[in-house]
């Protein structure tokens, strides 16, 4: 099953367009999850 018997395609790396969401996400998601524990809490405990 290791033997390459030429018949893979080969398929150039399509050109990816990053979104603005795509930049934003690394830097949103700690706010996001502050916000969601801090939520969670206020129904858990009470605060």
């Amino acid at each position: 099953m290791t033997k390459n018997l030429g018949n893979a395609r080969y398929v150039p790396p399509k050109d990816t367009k990053v979104s603005f969401f795509s930049k934003a996400a690394p830097a949103l998601f700690p706010l996001v999850v502050a916000a969601l524990g801090y939520m969670i809490g206020r129904q858990l405990f009470g605060i």
